[in-house]
């Protein structure tokens, strides 16, 4: 979850969001968004690892999502130490 809290502020395009369901791109921890009701052991029972992050495409251009992920997981190499 480090990693994810470092990556996700870096999107600039998607917005974080409690459900997957809008026009825009929308993104969320699985442990917070779709699998919050779950436990940690549910969950890792069902392959989620705690990092998982879920992305709902929206209608933004294609190449400014890519661009946005890209931008941000560089931001996230750059200051992540596992």
């Amino acid at each position: 979850m480090e990693a994810v809290s470092i990556l996700l502020p870096q999107l600039k395009y998607a917005h974080r969001a409690a459900n997957l369901g809008a026009v825009e791109t929308t993104y969320g921890p699985a442990r917070t968004t779709s699998h919050v009701e779950c436990t940690v052991e549910e969950r890792k029972a069902m392959g989620i690892p705690e990092g998982l992050v879920r992305i709902s495409v929206g209608i933004e251009d294609v190449e400014d999502l890519i661009a946005d992920l890209d931008q941000a997981f560089e931001h996230l190499y750059q200051n992540y130490k596992a």
